[in-house]
């Protein structure tokens, strides 16, 4: 019934996945970021999933509200937070490190952190682009349908960098 429960999941984290990078306004991709980033850690998670990906999911989303709040304030991220998150996001992947596959979500997750911390929104969608490719690899390993979220994300990250693209 979990694996069953699970693909439904993998299937609301596409549609959020499609609809997100598709936002024009950052603060509304950061906050469909944490719903989409929970869901996805209950996918892998009710899939029995390699070790790492559920747990980088978490981190995700509290890196998600440290964006939001420098969002916020206007403030640029301190150096020592993006140490702080990549310590974080390594030592996620190696404590829950099951299979080389979950390599690939550590790498995901670095890409992850240095989107979340950017400016501009097409540079978020350039290292997110990055940050799919590797999921994209995971979830096929995982058997998981949360696969099409990144591969629409990819799609539509690619058409959103040339809709928002500076003429």
């Amino acid at each position: 019934m979990a694996y069953y429960i699970g693909q439904i999941v993998g299937i609301l984290v596409t549609i959020g996945a499609i609809v997100n990078l598709q936002l024009k306004n950052k603060k509304h991709m950061f906050i469909l970021s944490i719903v989409v980033n929970l869901l996805s850690a209950l996918n892998i998670y009710l899939l029995g999933g390699a070790g790492s990906g559920a747990i980088i999911c978490v981190v995700a989303v509290f890196q998600l509200f440290v964006s939001l709040w420098h969002d916020k304030k206007g403030t640029d991220v301190h150096l020592a937070e993006q140490i702080i998150f990549f310590v974080l996001y390594v030592t996620a992947g190696v404590i829950t490190f099951k299979s080389p596959i979950d390599i690939l979500s550590i790498a995901a997750a670095i890409l992850y952190m240095l989107a979340m911390f950017q400016k501009k929104e097409q540079n978020i969608r350039l290292f997110l682009l990055g940050n799919m490719t590797c999921w994209t690899v995971y979830h096929a390993v995982l058997g998981s349908t949360a696969i099409f979220a990144q591969i629409a994300g990819i799609i539509s990250s690619l058409i959103a960098m040339y809709r928002y693209r500076k003429k």
